[in-house]
């Protein structure tokens, strides 16, 4: 599947080229992402800290749509460097505790160690690995059989050309990824 909303054109119109791919195995979510851009960084590395700033692939996830307004956002950079809360919206976050953090693994192609912004003339990979468990207020076991809504985003909020990304569309007039009623229906077969 590839990002294919420049939801705000006239303001933000790069749009590097990124697909994704995406399966199950019961126990772990896996996404590998492969992103081509202008140039890419990834200097956060503090466990937590504004991947978004970096060149950042972001999953959310809302396990529970029908009954429980909650959703779940995973945000990594190019070093594969993890940020990730669940919250309601944008001002709300109950950060992940640190062994659910170290629950998600992620192998970068580039390796972990941060770098600045540079032209890498190639694309970059990124596999992460997510526990059901990792879905830490949800009491999820496996994802086997859920129905849940989800959306899939590329920003880089500090390169040099600015840019936000979406899989399904959204329509705020300005980047915000925090709005679950653009989230798209997902299943996990």
């Amino acid at each position: 599947m590839t990002y294919e909303c420049l939801n705000w054109p006239a303001a933000y119109p790069y749009k590097p080229e990124v697909s994704f791919r995406v399966w199950h195995d019961s126990t772990f979510f896996h996404i590998e992402f492969k992103v081509l851009e202008e140039t890419t960084k990834a200097e956060q590395s503090v466990l937590g800290g504004p991947v978004y700033k970096d060149s950042c692939v972001e999953c959310f996830i809302q396990p529970r749509p029908e009954t429980d307004s909650r959703y779940y956002n995973f945000e990594w950079n190019a070093a594969g460097h993890l940020a990730m809360a669940c919250r309601t919206g944008r001002n709300d976050p109950e950060d992940a505790p640190l062994e659910v953090i170290d629950s998600v693994k992620s192998e970068p192609s580039l390796g972990s160690e941060p770098f600045g912004e540079k032209s890498l003339n190639e694309p970059w990979t990124l596999h992460v690995a997510v526990p059901a468990s990792a879905l830490f207020n949800s009491g999820l076991e496996k994802w086997d059989g859920l129905k849940c809504r989800m959306n899939f985003f590329k920003c880089g909020d500090g390169l040099k050309t600015k840019h936000f990304l979406t899989w399904a569309p959204i329509d705020p007039p300005s980047p915000d990824y925090h709005r679950p009623e653009f989230f798209r229906t997902v299943r996990f077969e």
